[in-house]
């Protein structure tokens, strides 16, 4: 019953300060007029209670909306900050990487070069003691040879003077 409802929306709400004081009824007087008044009062009483509900609804969905916003936005922005720090420290992650990269490289570089020079070096370190040695083996057999042909001419000569001798023996006896 809507009557029921605007009595008690209008018997819990205030009463306007500027109305007048209620004053009895005189006898005489009809009643239907104060009852339509207050009716009337009740009934915009009840619209006003209505409209401040729906106005309350309306800010708790603003509220609510403005939040929701709020919450999303929060959450875009640590996507965009989370997404730029892992490029950032993508981006540092392969540039230390490139230098490491690099840094190997010209080690391996220096390690092959260091490694060749000292390749060369006792190659000819190695050549050289190779041609000295057959050097000196040569002048040694060189030697050794001239000493023997010396020794091998001076046997021959003492044993051709010696046969010389043991003939001029010989012949000497023979005679």
């Amino acid at each position: 019953m809507p009557n029921e409802e605007e009595s008690k929306v209008q018997a819990a709400a205030p009463e306007p300060q500027n109305a007048e004081p209620k004053k009895p009824p005189k006898v005489g007087e009809p009643t239907i007029d104060l009852l339509d008044e207050t009716q009337q009062r009740a009934a915009a009483a009840y619209v006003a209670y209505v409209e401040a509900e729906r106005q309350l609804e309306r800010a708790y969905k603003e509220q609510e909306a403005r939040a929701e916003k709020a919450y999303s936005d929060a959450l875009e922005q640590a996507r965009r900050e989370s997404q730029d720090t892992i490029s950032q420290a993508r981006k540092s992650y392969e540039g230390s990487l490139a230098s490491a990269r690099k840094a190997m490289e010209d080690g391996i570089a220096k390690a092959r070069q260091a490694f060749e020079d000292s390749s060369a070096h006792m190659r000819k370190a190695h050549d050289e003691n190779l041609v000295q040695a057959k050097k000196d083996y040569d002048e040694t057999v060189a030697t050794a040879m001239k000493n023997r042909d010396v020794s091998e001419n001076k046997a021959r000569q003492a044993h051709s003077e010696a046969m010389a001798h043991t003939w001029n023996v010989f012949t000497k006896a023979r005679r």
